[in-house]
Formats: C-alpha cells, sequence, structure tokens
C-alpha cells in the first residue's frame, strides 16, 4: 500500500517539476521579447535609413 501511495507522489511530484519548469522558460522567453523592444533600440532603429525602393536625389 505505502509503494504504491509512493510511486503516485513520485510521479505527482515530477510532474509538477515538469510544468513548473515550462512556466519558468515562457516566462524567460516573454523576457527576452520583451527586452528586444526597449526604447532605446527603437530610437536606434528609427535613425536607421529605410529601404523603400524608391530613388532619391544623387
Amino acid at each position: 500500500m505505502l509503494g504504491r501511495i509512493w510511486e503516485g507522489t513520485k510521479v505527482t511530484v515530477a510532474l509538477l517539476a515538469m510544468i513548473a519548469a515550462a512556466l519558468i522558460s515562457a516566462n524567460k522567453l516573454d523576457h527576452g521579447r520583451r527586452d528586444a523592444a526597449r526604447p532605446g533600440d527603437v530610437a536606434r532603429q528609427a535613425t536607421d535609413p529605410a529601404v523603400t525602393g524608391s530613388v532619391g536625389p544623387r
């Protein structure tokens, strides 16, 4: 009886650990995306010339 309870407990703990790891990974990815879109990066991109395909003055 205790063996079955122990096995069930191990499976439950393993599943909870996997879910926690997935949530932590998703959170890190979200922070990475948010850090990539910082205002400083946007301002730096705004100063770069845009490629529009139009012919400008020479």
